[in-house]
């Protein structure tokens, strides 16, 4: 078994694009064999959360410190957005007409190029990569073939996401991997696979058969891809679990829309030489489940010189854990909890759009609830899941074809923005997607606005059922990697796979060590893999020489510095973001006494 692949260098020049084919010619370029050029999609300027589209894009940038920034086939409004955040001089609008001007490789330019098609673009452009080629595209087919790895890793990409295939040629030209373009997966049968998952130990189940016939079909997903001997495989798809199909070879998944981009430059930057480790963590344990593995885990992580901080039972409530999942500095949090769809709510709003059109949209709706400093007011999270548009189910993407949307769904937001009321409310057992944490006081929603104070850290949720969704949120708040699970594990089962992944398996890549420790679980020749790897493959849970508690204290430091800039610019307002404004930073203040105190503090003198 090949288990070491190491982590590429970074380029030091970065595409934003939403143009795939471009975006395909300049990384053909820029490319120097063992350097990751990264590429990541503009902006997307019709959302209501458009600046922090820009912004998220713009921290990226901070992480891989390139020396310059390409925009390339952006829309005005997308291009303009991103000159505004970064520094002068540094970002440059190219078309195609400046390709060649920017080859980094002789080769290329003495090279002919290859002819390719509009089609599979990835495998086109990892083959003119590795023939040190520039790739031009023309009005034909594509031919049907794969590329070959040199490593002994190889990456499946779904098809669906041109832009997308672009990146996996890229990370797989890094990574010296070969490429493999599978069929677009179908929509519905996406999520019927999934919670097929969700519900495979229900009552009536026979959980080995579903397994079987899970595993059969998900392979059957992937037919005509060859597997590399004693290789390890990452999977970019629309975001099924093939890695759990091909338990003989350690696999990590990346989600191919939104931000793929943006989720390998948080693995690859984190791995580069002189990057700090995982040095502080945090474990989570409301003690709603028997946890055995994190008495464990403490032990273990603290032996590895690790700074460990614990929240258990009453300690573990959701304002607590919210808090500190977006502001405290940590680099690895450990969860051991319940998880699962939560009870709630479906509410139908009927309105009268910008365009004159008579809308009914019915929403699914679940709650998280924490307290705040008034004991007359909670924070309320809410997952939102729609449900249907004018009576067209919105999981249906055949129906949907033909559904207007218009303006809709920006006219119901406003309408919830403004207090506008449901006219029918009705409670369901069960909001799907809402995947509710259970903390000591109440089930935690997490939707993460950020994580451990802007970092990257990695997740390990050791929470039934904990994988999917939640990889989503949390990858897409910037966690670098993220193990969760598909289904049901036992008490046994989590303990013995976290002591692993902490101790025997400590330092190998994070796929690895989850492959490696499930078959010593479960044994080599079943299908029992409930836990499932997100993000880049290279990355490794790793300690580095450092003196944490003033580490810790520095970034405190400069989180309470931003939000109490932000509350003074909010004046006099009384608004309810000025409130968690201030919870924020009094948040922190309170962390910065406490941890001069305990750690920083010179110990009293006795007479």
């Amino acid at each position: 078994m090949r288990m070491h692949l190491f982590c590429p260098a970074l380029g030091r020049t970065a595409i934003i694009s939403d143009d795939p084919h471009l975006a395909a010619r300049l990384s053909a370029a820029l490319a120097c064999y063992g350097e990751y050029v990264a590429v990541i999609d503009g902006p997307r300027m019709a959302r209501d959360d458009h600046i922090a589209e820009a912004l998220r894009r713009n921290n990226a940038l901070a992480r891989l410190q390139p020396t310059k920034t390409l925009l390339a086939g952006l829309p005005t409004e997308a291009a303009a957005a991103m000159l505004e955040l970064l520094p002068e001089n540094h970002a440059c609008e190219v078309t195609d007409a400046g390709v060649m001007a920017l080859v980094q490789n002789a080769n290329i330019e003495r090279n002919s190029p290859l002819q390719w098609g509009r089609d599979r673009i990835g495998i086109g452009l990892l083959k003119a990569l590795y023939e040190e080629r520039m790739i031009e595209f023309v009005d034909a087919p594509s031919p049907l073939e794969t590329i070959p790895s040199k490593s002994g890793h190889l990456v499946i990409c779904e098809a669906g996401e041109p832009l997308s295939e672009v990146i996996a040629a890229n990370y797989a030209y890094a990574l010296k991997a070969g490429l493999c373009v599978m069929g677009e997966t179908d929509e519905i049968e996406r999520k019927n696979l999934l919670e097929e998952y969700y519900s495979i130990d229900a009552p009536g189940k026979n959980p080995g058969e579903a397994r079987n016939r899970l595993q059969a079909r998900l392979r059957q997903l992937c037919k005509g891809v060859e597997l590399p001997q004693n290789g390890s495989l990452t999977f970019i798809t629309a975001g099924l679990p093939f890695g759990a199909a091909f338990p003989e070879l350690p696999a990590t998944h990346l989600i191919q829309y939104p931000d793929l981009g943006i989720a390998i430059i948080n693995g690859f930057a984190a791995e580069q030489k002189g990057h700090r480790g995982t040095n502080v963590a945090v474990l989570v344990d409301p003690q709603k489940v028997e946890a055995p593995e994190m008495a464990a885990a403490s032990r273990t992580l603290s032996g590895r010189r690790i700074f460990v901080r614990g929240y258990e039972g009453a300690g573990a409530t959701v304002r607590r854990i919210n808090d500190m999942i977006d502001l405290y500095p940590y680099d690895l949090l450990i969860f051991a909890t319940h998880c699962g769809d939560a009870p709630g709510y479906r509410w139908t709003y009927e309105f009268t759009d910008r365009e004159g059109l008579v809308r009914t949209l019915v929403v699914d709706i679940a709650v998280g609830v924490a307290d705040t400093d008034d004991p007359k007011v909670l924070r309320v999270a809410q997952f939102m899941r729609f449900h249907s548009l004018d009576g067209v189910d919105w999981t249906d993407p055949v129906a949907k074809a033909d559904l207007y949307v218009g303006t809709a769904i920006r006219d119901f937001m406003e309408l919830r923005l403004s207090d506008g009321k449901p006219t029918q409310r009705e409670n369901i057992p069960r909001v799907i997607g809402s995947a509710a944490m259970a903390m000591a006081d109440n089930n935690m929603i997490a939707m993460p606005r950020s994580l451990a104070a802007e970092g990257t850290p990695i997740i390990i949720n050791n929470a039934c059922v904990s994988w999917h969704e939640l990889a989503l949120r949390f990858t897409f708040a910037n966690a670098r990697a993220y193990i969760g699970t598909l289904y049901p594990v036992s008490n046994a089962e989590a303990e013995a796979i976290v002591v692993r992944l902490l101790d025997k398996f400590f330092g190998k890549p994070l796929a690895y060590a989850v492959w490696a420790a499930q078959n010593a679980v479960y044994g080599r020749g079943g299908n029992r893999r409930p836990y499932m790897v997100t993000g880049v493959y290279p990355q490794r849970l790793r300690v580095t020489r450092e003196d944490v508690p003033r580490w810790i204290l520095s970034r405190l430091r400069r989180e309470e510095r931003a939000w109490t800039a932000r509350l003074n610019a909010t004046g006099s307002d009384e608004s309810r973001l000025k409130k968690d404004i201030q919870a924020f930073v009094t948040y922190c203040r309170q962390e910065i006494t406490g941890l001069i105190d305990r750690w920083l503090s010179p110990p009293s003198s006795q007479a």
